[in-house]
C-alpha cells in the first residue's frame, strides 16, 4: 500500500474531514501542525505544498527547475514534463495567485537541501501529527493538496478557477470537496488565511 495506515485509526471527532481516507486540515490544525515541524526547510516545503496545491512529485521537479517560477509575475508555470500523471486533465498549468512574498519562500526552498523522498515525507507528517495531537490516519503528501482545494471551494472561489489551478476536472472537485462540513468559525478562519495568502479577496 502506498500510504500505509499502520496501526492508526480515524479520528471519530473528525470523520467529516476525511476525503477518500485523506485527512483534510482545518486552518487551526494547519497552524498547530506547522508549529510541530522543527526544521525551517521542512516548514517551507509544507507551506509551498499547501499554498500551491502541487503534487509532491511536481514540487520535487520544481526544485530542479527554477525557471518554472516567473518572479516578475509571481506565478508558477508547470509544463507537461512537470506533471507526468496519467490521469491529469491538463497538459500544463499555471499556479496563481500566490502570496506577495512567495519569492522569498522559494529562495529559501532552493537554497536548502533537496526535499526528502515522498515516503519519508509521509512518515514525517505522521510523526508531526502525533506531536500536534492530530490522528495520523490519512495524513500523507496528498493532505496539503486536498486541503487547499477544500478550503478554496468552501471559501467560495469559482470552481473552474480552483480546478484549473489544481489541474483536474470540476466533476472530481464536486464529488470530493464540496460536502466537507466545516463549522462557521472554521470557514471564517479559512477565508482569512486565503485572503492573507492572496488566493481570495
Amino acid at each position: 500500500m502506498k500510504y500505509p495506515k499502520l496501526q492508526y485509526t480515524k479520528d471519530p471527532e473528525a470523520l467529516h474531514l476525511y476525503v477518500r481516507d485523506i485527512r483534510i486540515f482545518t486552518q487551526k490544525e494547519y497552524e498547530i501542525f506547522k508549529n510541530c515541524i522543527k526544521m525551517e526547510s521542512h516548514k517551507a516545503i509544507f507551506d509551498i505544498l499547501l499554498i500551491t496545491g502541487m503534487r509532491y512529485a511536481e514540487m520535487l521537479r520544481l526544485y530542479d527547475h527554477r525557471e518554472w517560477y516567473n518572479e516578475k509575475r509571481n506565478i508558477i508555470h508547470l509544463p507537461e514534463e512537470a506533471q507526468k500523471k496519467h490521469k491529469r486533465r491538463q497538459l500544463e498549468r499555471t499556479i496563481h495567485p500566490l502570496p506577495s512574498m512567495f519569492n522569498y519562500m522559494l529562495k529559501d526552498f532552493w537554497e536548502s537541501r533537496r526535499p526528502p523522498l515522498e515516503s519519508t515525507w509521509n512518515k514525517n507528517m505522521q510523526r508531526w501529527a502525533q506531536e500536534a495531537g492530530i490522528s495520523p490516519y490519512g495524513l500523507s503528501v496528498k493532505t496539503s493538496r486536498k486541503t487547499i482545494e477544500s478550503w478554496s471551494i468552501v471559501a467560495g472561489l469559482v470552481e473552474s478557477t480552483v480546478c484549473l489551478r489544481q489541474g483536474h476536472d470540476s466533476l472530481t472537485s464536486m464529488r470530493h470537496y464540496q460536502g466537507l462540513a466545516f463549522s462557521d468559525d472554521e470557514i471564517r478562519d479559512i477565508k482569512k488565511q486565503l485572503t492573507a495568502w492572496g488566493i481570495s479577496k
